[in-house]
């Protein structure tokens, strides 16, 4: 056994060296380029790095459970950013270093992601070989998928793909040898991870433990399945903390409702299904930039084993009736089938964000398949390199002679298209080569699936970064963005970029976002608009901006004397400008309802919200008594905002602070006075005026507030809905695992 367990070590080992080397050489050149200094695209640069950066600082200012004043207008911490990096280890590696100097050690994060996905992969993989250096080529072929690749620039995606062959070890551990430890520990590490990919691994779990495990008796059965049902609770409520804060949020959110009907439960378009196959059969393309069937689709998309393809997988299911080849026929199902494929994200658009379980399950097959007798699988392989060569023939042809609606050609870039299929072809090639003589060295072997899964990481990373912005024109602006402060918090930075805002850790009008607060979509619903990514351009209509309290900009060129301060970048000058713009708390003495505000032109709906706060038409009238019900003819709608601005700043209120807690203000009105606050509505926020406890009002989808004559002492104080209640029962989760692990202790060491 110990020389079986040093073996064993020294072939995980040389799993990470392999995949070390590969990432290395993937991605070197690129952090070589921008001297230290890692971009990729719009995505990647727009979010990813900001996000990352605003969420170091949103939680050093509030905590977990606090307030992120930089994501758009206002966004809980947890419900903006447990989609994104909030759960993820790597993130808090992270933590261990200045905010600022994330673009510089994220290239070498990522390397280490694919280290540890290929890590992961190997001890699963390793449990179902005879030879454990084929878990060493199998991790390769996960680790550098084309799920891998086409999700580049989404670089929290790979956290998913790393942690997710640990619920697969943690199951088989369970039902095997009655261990639960692991497998109620990868639960909550995947459940903290991302709460949106969990519930697809939870469904895969599902299916793979009912395909995957044969039981001597009805009883036995449920027995076991009592007790995964147990331990993934548990597991799940140890992660309750920022699971269930998270799922209040999504189930509150329009983008996250189901819309499935009988249409839906398959592909009608003929484009769809061509898109799907090409990911089985091509390397992965860049979203941003696709040589065929599409131009672009920000669909994960893409599962190309490199070298084999889906040849081997093929291979499996011809020669083997057992419980992996049933999983690929479902996977190979799901995959054109939404019936099947979208059940992994309970019939929402999952956008083939499962395929990493897939790949995972194509992996294996592949690595059994080559450890075993070469005589074996000859004619499986054959068959298999025959079909998946057709499929490629049949692919080409279609995309060749269909057209789009307006005439045009399914291949947008023959060059790319070319280079695709020739390295799926030569992979085939090398696969029959390898099937058909004597079989290579493993050494040959796994440098033949090295060099591939290099290149077609290589490649993908190579047209993403063509498609993005250069970068030292980002570098320049990220540069900026640190440098800028404002002068009054009571305003914002009039710029819809993430990285002006988050980086800078200013509030402002960041869009780019599809984890924002639900009462923003409330707000921006005011102005007829909603889009499950890009929030409302705040510029879009006259005085928006202004009702906001956009007062500063950046500038590339002064187009005045209003400058306020200037940073410089690269031998470039960039300016802060300030306008005209109310504040982000400000005085109302009118109110009008929702349906009185869509009656008017929505170009002149915000001149509407600076005269009067809107309120729900079934508003309880004690809520606004003291608050005037102007009619819509009597509202100014054709004067000047900056008129409007100057009459408000009369009676301004004084002392605007805001952290990661709340904010606070302070009053002194002559008589009992309304507050509008741009500030999202959220049942997070608790309001007190002198310490004593205050209703808050829903001003279509921002914060109204009465306060009473006097000098007054607001403090509005912010903890994320359902966190607290989630955290006790984490903690008392957490007890009982403990618990159950010393117990197993106890028990492994009486049985010695």
């Amino acid at each position: 056994m110990n020389l079986k367990t040093r073996i064993s070590k020294k072939q995980a080992f040389f799993t990470c060296i392999i995949t070390a080397i590969i990432g290395i050489l993937s991605f070197g050149y690129f952090i070589l380029q921008g001297h230290g200094f890692f971009t990729i695209c719009e995505d990647f640069n727009e979010q990813q790095i900001p996000f990352t950066v605003g969420l170091h600082q949103a939680l050093l200012d509030g905590g977990i459970s606090g307030w992120s004043w930089d994501v758009d207008l206002g966004t809980s911490t947890l419900q903006a950013f447990s989609f994104y990096e909030l759960g993820s280890p790597f993130f808090w590696i992270t933590m261990l270093f200045s905010a600022q100097l994330f673009p510089y050690i994220v290239g070498f994060i990522y390397i280490l992601k694919y280290i540890l996905a290929a890590l992961f992969a190997h001890l699963y993989l390793k449990r179902f070989l005879s030879n454990e250096k084929f878990a060493t080529i199998g991790g390769i072929l996960y680790a550098f998928s084309g799920f891998s690749s086409i999700n580049l620039m989404y670089y929290h995606f790979h956290d998913v793909i790393v942690f997710f062959p640990l619920l697969l070890i943690g199951l088989e551990l369970l039902v095997e040898k009655k261990d639960y430890r692991l497998f109620i520990f990868s639960i909550f590490i995947n459940a903290t991870l991302n709460y949106f990919f969990f519930i697809g691994e939870a469904i895969f779990l599902i299916i793979y433990y009912l395909l995957r495990f044969r039981f001597d008796s009805v009883s036995a059965f449920f027995k076991t399945t009592f007790k995964t049902i147990f331990c993934g609770i548990l597991g799940v409520s140890m992660a309750a903390f920022i699971f269930i804060p998270s799922v209040l949020y999504i189930s509150q959110n329009p983008r996250s409702g189901m819309s499935f009907g009988f249409s839906d439960c398959f592909y009608t378009n003929i484009k769809d299904i061509l898109f799907n196959l090409k990911g089985l059969l091509l390397p992965a393309e860049a979203m941003t930039q696709i040589s065929s069937v599409y131009a672009s689709k920000f669909y994960s998309t893409g599962v190309y084993i490199p070298m084999f393809g889906i040849a081997l997988a093929i291979a499996y299911i011809i020669k083997n009736r057992d419980w992996l080849s049933s999983i690929l026929i479902f996977c190979f199902i799901g995959s054109f089938l939404p019936l099947f494929g979208k059940l992994f994200y309970l019939y929402t658009d999952s956008q083939m964000r499962w395929w990493n379980m897939f790949a995972l399950m194509m992996a294996l097959a592949c690595c059994k398949i080559l450890e075993t007798d070469k005589s074996e699988y000859t004619k499986a392989s054959n068959v298999g390199l025959f079909i998946n060569l057709i499929l490629i023939i049949l692919f080409t042809a279609l995309v060749y002679v269909l057209r789009n609606e307006d005439g045009s050609n399914l291949i947008y870039s023959k060059k790319h298209f070319i280079v695709y299929l020739g390295i799926a072809l030569l992979g085939l090639c090398a696969t029959y080569i390898y099937f058909k003589g004597t079989r290579l060295a493993y050494k040959y072997l796994i440098l033949s699936i090295s060099a591939f899964a290099f290149i077609t990481t290589l490649i993908t990373l190579y047209v993403y970064r063509s498609t993005g912005k250069p970068v030292d024109a980002y570098k320049q602006q990220y540069d900026v963005a640190r440098q800028i402060t404002l002068p009054d918090s009571a305003y914002r930075l009039n710029n819809a970029s993430n990285m002006f805002s988050m980086v800078s850790h200013n509030s402002g009008f960041s869009t780019f976002t599809s984890t924002n607060a639900n009462s923003i979509d409330e707000f921006e619903g005011l102005f007829d608009y909603y889009d499950t990514v890009n929030g409302l351009n705040k510029n879009t209509y006259e005085g928006l901006a202004a009702l906001l309290g956009g007062k500063y900009y950046i500038a590339e060129e002064p187009n005045g004397d209003n400058i306020v301060t200037t940073f410089d970048s690269a031998d470039k000058t960039y300016y802060l400008m300030e306008t005209d713009a109310l504040p982000i708390g400000f005085t109302v003495n009118n109110y009008i309802t929702k349906s009185e505000l869509a009656s008017i032109p929505v170009e002149q709906r915000a001149i509407a919200l600076m005269e009067a706060a809107v309120v729900d038409d079934n508003c309880p009238s004690s809520l606004l008594s003291g608050l005037n019900h102007i009619s819509i003819n009597e509202l100014e709608l054709d004067g000047s905002f900056s008129d409007l601005i100057n009459a408000h700043e009369l009676d301004s209120i004084s002392n605007f602070i805001k952290d990661g807690n709340g904010f606070s203000c302070n009053t002194n009105f002559k008589e009992d006075t309304f507050i509008y606050f741009s500030v999202p509505y959220d049942e997070g926020f608790t309001a007190t005026i002198n310490d004593q406890s205050a209703p808050i009002i829903n001003s279509g989808g921002m914060t109204l507030i009465k306060v009473p004559s006097g000098e007054n002492s607001i403090v509005f104080t912010y903890v994320t809905p359902g966190f607290n209640a989630s955290l006790y029962l984490s903690i008392f989760s957490w007890i009982v695992f403990i618990a159950l692990i010393i117990t197993q202790i106890r028990r492994n060491s009486l049985k010695k």
